[in-house]
C-alpha cells in the first residue's frame, strides 16, 4: 500500500517537471510501437533508446558499464551503441563558442576548421589554432543537451514515482530502478559539464606524465569552460591498425605490451583510470601512445585498490577464500547472503581457469563473471569496480587484436608482486602491523572495562542472551540432584547458624536453659546433614558403578 511519503514524493516530483506533454506522447509512441512492456530481448532493447534520440543512446553507453546492475548480455548489448550523431552547422558551432566566451571567437583562435573531426550526441570537435600558433583540438557542447537530457531523466523519475504510488508487488524492482537513474542522473551530468573532464585531462596528464612512452593530451584550462572544452590537437595512429603501425616500423607487440602496463599502472598505482579504453581512444604518434578522451574515468580509492590487487592476486593463484575476502570489502549488501554458496561459487569459477595457462585466462571476462556471481548474492559492487571489469575487457580485446601472445594476467600478476614487493609497501605494512599491534593492546587494556560493564548491563536486564543448548536427560538429572543437594546443604547450615544465634539470648519457652526453638533448629540441622550426607554418598556409589542417578 502506498504510505504519505510516496504521495509527497510524487508530488514534489510533479511540481519539478516542467516537461511538455509532446516529449512524453513521444515516448509512449516509440514504446507501444517496440512493444515494450511485452518484454525487450538485448537487441530489440538497442533499437528502442536510438528510436528514442542521442539521449538514451548516451544512457545506454552508461549502462553497459553497470553489470551490477543489468544482466550482461544486456551490458553486451549497449556497448554495441555507437554515438554518432549528425553535425552541427558550423554558425551553430562558432556561435556556442562566442556565448560561452562571451566574446567572438576571434578572440581566443587564430582559425578554426569549419569541418568537424567528430560529432556525436553531446558535443562536436574541432581543429583549431591558438592566437600563438599552438595547433588544437576544440569540443563544443551541443546548444540545449544538457537540458535535454535532463528533461528526459526527470520524465524517468517521473514514472518510477507514479510506479511506487500504484504497485507494491514490483517495489524491489522500481527501487533499483530508481537507484540506476539516479547514477545515470549523475554521469550524465558529469558528461555534459566539460569542466569535469577538464580535470580529468589535467590529473590524467599528471599521473602518466613519468610513464616513458606514454602521454595524453595536454589541456588548456585557460581558454575551457562548462560547454568547451578545449586540449591539443593529437594526430596519430589507431593502435589496432597494426599494418600501417608496421610500416613505420613500430614494435607492436612492445607497444601492446606498453599499453597494458600502463592501464595496469592507471588502475593499481594511481587509482585513475581510463574507463573507455577502446581502440579508438589509443592513438600512436611517433611510437609514443597517447590516451585520449577522457570523458569517462574510473577512480578507486588506496582501500580499493588494495582489495583490487587481492582479487587479481587471487585469481592468479586460485585462491576462492582470498577472492571472496577482497570481494567483500567491494561491495554493498542489498539482502541475504549465503557466504558458503558464495565460496564454493567462487571455487568452482576459479576451477575452470585452474587447468588453463595464465596466458588464456581473460581478466576482463573473469571479473564480469565475479560481479554476475555477487549479484546473484545481494552484494552489488560500486560503479568504479564494474567500470574497471569492463574496462578490462575491452584492453584485452585490444591487446588480443594487437599481440594474441601477451598475457594481460601476467602482467598483472608481476606488477601486484612488485608492488608488494616495494620499500614503499613494505613501510606500509608495516606501518598497518604496528597500529593493529597499539589498537590490539588498546583492546585488551579496555577488556576487563569492558567485561565489567558488559556483566552490569546483562544483571539490570539491558542485555538478553538467547540460546539453545542440548543437554542429555542424564546429564539433566545429575544436574538437578547436585542443585538438590546443595540446597539441603545450605538448609542445614543456614538453621545450625540460626539456632547458634537464637541460642545466645533469653528467648522463652526454654528447655534446659536454652531457648526451645535453637534447640529444635540445632536437630534438623543435624538431621538435613546427616541425610544429605547419606545422599552423597550413595551418589558416589552409584558412580562408581555406573548406575542411573536417581
Amino acid at each position: 500500500m502506498a504510505t504519505f511519503q510516496d504521495f509527497v514524493k510524487l508530488a514534489k516530483i510533479s511540481m519539478q517537471d516542467k516537461t511538455s506533454h509532446k516529449r512524453m506522447n513521444e515516448i509512449l509512441r516509440i514504446m507501444h510501437q517496440y512493444h515494450v512492456l511485452a518484454g525487450l530481448t538485448p537487441e530489440r532493447a538497442v533499437e528502442v533508446l536510438q528510436a528514442l534520440g542521442p539521449t538514451y543512446v548516451k544512457i545506454g553507453q552508461l549502462a553497459s558499464n553497470r553489470s551490477d546492475l543489468l544482466p550482461k548480455e544486456y551490458c553486451d548489448a549497449f556497448e554495441k551503441l555507437r554515438d554518432d550523431a549528425d553535425p552541427m552547422p558550423f554558425a551553430t558551432v562558432v556561435e556556442q563558442i562566442d556565448k560561452a566566451y562571451g566574446a567572438s571567437w576571434h578572440t581566443v583562435f587564430a582559425s578554426i576548421d569549419p569541418n568537424p573531426l567528430g560529432a556525436a550526441s553531446i558535443a562536436q570537435v574541432h581543429k583549431a589554432v591558438l592566437l600563438d600558433g599552438t595547433v588544437v583540438a576544440v569540443k563544443v557542447r551541443r546548444p540545449g543537451v544538457a537540458e535535454s537530457m535532463a528533461e528526459d531523466i526527470m520524465l524517468m523519475k517521473h514514472l518510477i514515482a507514479t510506479g511506487e504510488l500504484v504497485s507494491n508487488s514490483h517495489r524491489d524492482i522500481l527501487l533499483s530502478l530508481e537507484g540506476f537513474v539516479e547514477e545515470i542522473e549523475r554521469t550524465t551530468a558529469n558528461e555534459v559539464n566539460f569542466t569535469i573532464e577538464l580535470n580529468n585531462l589535467v590529473r590524467f596528464h599528471k599521473e602518466i606524465e613519468t610513464e616513458e612512452g606514454v602521454t595524453s593530451p595536454v589541456p588548456y584550462p585557460a581558454y575551457s569552460t562548462d560547454s568547451v572544452l578545449v586540449m591539443e590537437f593529437v594526430q596519430g595512429i589507431e593502435i589496432s591498425d597494426t599494418a600501417k603501425l608496421r610500416e613505420q616500423g613500430v614494435d607492436v607487440e612492445a607497444l601492446a605490451r606498453r599499453v597494458c602496463q600502463s592501464y595496469v599502472t592507471q588502475v593499481l598505482d594511481n587509482g585513475f583510470f581510463h574507463a573507455d579504453p577502446h581502440p579508438g581512444n589509443i592513438l600512436v604518434r611517433k611510437g609514443e601512445v597517447v590516451w585520449i578522451d577522457l570523458g569517462m574515468v574510473g577512480s578507486l580509492t588506496a582501500s580499493e585498490r588494495m582489495l583490487v590487487g587481492k582479487v587479481f592476486t587471487a585469481v592468479a593463484t586460485n585462491s576462492a577464500y582470498l577472492l571472496m575476502q577482497a570481494l567483500t570489502g567491494l561491495v554493498h549488501v542489498v539482502g541475504p547472503v549465503d557466504h558458503g554458496a558464495l565460496l564454493d561459487d567462487l571455487a568452482r569459477l576459479l576451477s575452470e581457469y585452474s587447468t588453463a595457462e595464465m596466458k588464456d585466462i581473460n581478466v576482463g571476462i573473469v571479473l564480469t563473471e565475479v560481479v554476475e556471481l555477487l549479484r546473484s548474492q545481494n552484494m552489488v559492487v560500486t560503479s568504479s569496480v564494474t567500470m574497471l571489469a569492463r574496462g578490462f575487457v575491452t584492453i584485452e580485446g585490444v591487446i588480443a587484436q594487437v599481440a594474441p601472445s601477451i598475457s594481460v594476467i601476467e602482467i598483472v600478476s608481476k606488477h601486484v608482486i612488485a608492488q608488494q614487493g616495494s620499500p614503499k609497501n613494505i613501510a606500509q605494512r608495516m606501518v598497518d602491523l604496528a597500529i593493529a599491534g597499539t589498537e590490539s593492546a588498546e583492546a585488551l587494556a579496555k577488556l576487563p572495562t569492558q567485561l565489567s560493564n558488559t556483566l552490569e548491563m546483562i544483571d539490570r536486564g539491558q542485555i538478553k542472551v538467547n540460546g539453545d543448548v542440548d543437554v542429555s536427560s542424564r546429564v539433566l538429572a545429575t544436574v538437578y540432584a547436585s542443585v538438590g543437594r546443595l540446597s539441603l546443604a545450605l538448609l542445614s547450615a543456614g538453621l545450625f547458624l540460626g539456632s547458634s544465634i537464637l541460642c545466645t539470648t533469653s528467648m522463652q519457652p526454654q528447655f534446659l536453659g536454652v531457648p526451645l526453638l535453637g534447640v529444635l533448629g540445632y536437630l534438623g540441622a543435624f538431621v538435613l546433614g546427616v541425610y544429605t550426607i547419606v545422599r552423597i554418598m550413595a551418589s558416589r556409589h552409584r558412580l562408581l558403578n555406573n548406575e542411573e542417578p536417581r
